[in-house]
């Protein structure tokens, strides 16, 4: 009864449709922030799965008077089939979220694709260099710069990928790159010569 002002004085149904816009819109906010770096899409999908059916578990039933209906035996088996329902579901979720959970490394997905669910680069119509934002781990890369000793200019960077692997390239064509503009435009190098992935 989140929405109880929507219940009329004498206990009849009234603009309850109202309920499930604003439950749609919820949703669908969440998902759209969602979207953004630093915040899990699958962590409100998941959450709002799950809730909805530890929700059909154990919910209880409001009293017939309350929407002036009468209680019919089929209504009681019908309730009573969505809580064990719910209960049966929960338990299954939990227990394959968890065997996922504790089978992978930490690093990898077992589904690389569902990353366009959880953070888009945006704005995605922008050159790949002048986004607001992305959806890859280039931002917190390291790398060792080797220095010319004659003209004074780093002309090698291997930078540490995110994935692990280790890239080496010549900017040695590059006389204004320093320690601090190295740093920089580390991002942009990582997504240039590291496997990023589409995102």
């Amino acid at each position: 009864l989140l929405f109880s002002d929507f219940v009329g004085i004498e206990g009849k149904k009234n603009h309850h449709i109202m309920v499930v816009v604003f439950l749609v819109l919820d949703i669908i906010v969440n998902c759209l922030v969602g979207l953004t770096p630093f915040v899990d899409n699958f962590t409100h999908l998941g959450g709002m799965l799950f809730g909805f059916l530890c929700g059909l578990s154990t919910m209880e039933r409001v009293s017939p008077d309350f929407f002036g209906d009468e209680e019919r035996c089929w209504s009681k088996t019908k309730h009573l089939f969505y809580r064990f329902f719910g209960i049966m579901l929960s338990l299954v979720g939990i227990a394959v979220t968890t065997i996922v959970l504790f089978n992978g490394d930490g690093r990898t997905t077992p589904c690389p694709a569902c990353k366009a669910f959880s953070c888009i680069p945006f704005p995605w119509w922008e050159a790949e260099n002048n986004k607001w934002w992305y959806c890859d781990d280039c931002s917190a890369v390291t790398a060792n710069a080797v220095m010319d000793s004659e003209t004074g200019f780093f002309d090698k960077v291997a930078i540490n990928c995110p994935n692990g692997e280790i890239s080496t390239f010549n900017v040695d064509g590059d006389t204004s790159l320093d320690k601090d503009s190295l740093e920089i435009k580390l991002p942009g190098y990582c997504r240039q010569f590291c496997d990023v992935g589409a995102f």
